[in-house]
């Protein structure tokens, strides 16, 4: 296994610390972790597929305000993530097994993140980092029918979040464009005062 797929796991550790501001390095290096061993039809759809639902949501909550959610158990969260992934190596390992599970750690590191934030656009990251590992999981394993099936999860899921997104978190005002406007039509006004 190349360390590029063993850096996944880490890189989910930190969207499940510090949000979906580390999805888009988490599908970056996904698709890397992909694309390793060959360039297969397989590797080459879940590569696209990772970058995807990667780097569309980041994009698409730029045109929203920061969700200013408090996390309640924001310190332990990365370190229970950590610990189920040290368990999970440790029961591959006593298994016999020879592959580092990269897709498993990332899955566990993204469900840690939904069950234990808060907040709609954590849950959002955490169901896309678990959504990347079924995808790694799928491309190293080769398996065509589990990565349609990741394929479709992922797509309702960004498709679901973004919704939701739409419908709760205000939008971003154009401040500067309100600003001009407003001083547009004061100068008239005020030249006809003077």
């Amino acid at each position: 296994m190349t360390l590029v797929a063993i850096l996944v796991p880490m890189v989910a550790l930190c969207v499940v610390a510090r949000g979906v501001g580390f999805l888009l390095p988490a599908g970056v290096v996904t698709a890397l972790a992909m694309l390793v061993d060959g360039l297969a039809p397989v590797q080459e759809v879940g590569a696209t597929l990772a970058l995807l639902f990667a780097a569309l949501p980041p994009f698409f909550l730029t045109r929203y305000q920061h969700d200013a959610t408090h996390e309640r158990t924001g310190a332990a969260v990365p370190f229970f993530a950590l610990a189920l992934m040290v368990l999970l190596l440790l029961a591959c390992n006593h298994a016999g097994s020879t592959v580092f599970p990269a897709g498993l750690c990332t899955m566990v590191a993204g469900l840690v993140a939904v069950v234990c934030r808060q907040s709609m656009v954590w849950q959002w990251a955490g169901l896309l980092t678990c959504i990347e590992g079924v995808l790694l999981s799928a491309v190293l394993g080769h398996q065509p029918v589990v990565l349609g099936v990741a394929a479709l999860a992922g797509a309702v899921v960004l498709l679901l979040g973004g919704m939701c997104i739409h419908r709760i978190m205000p939008r971003v005002v154009p401040v500067r464009a309100a600003g001009q406007r407003g001083r547009r039509t004061e100068q008239p006004g005020g030249g006809a005062g003077a």
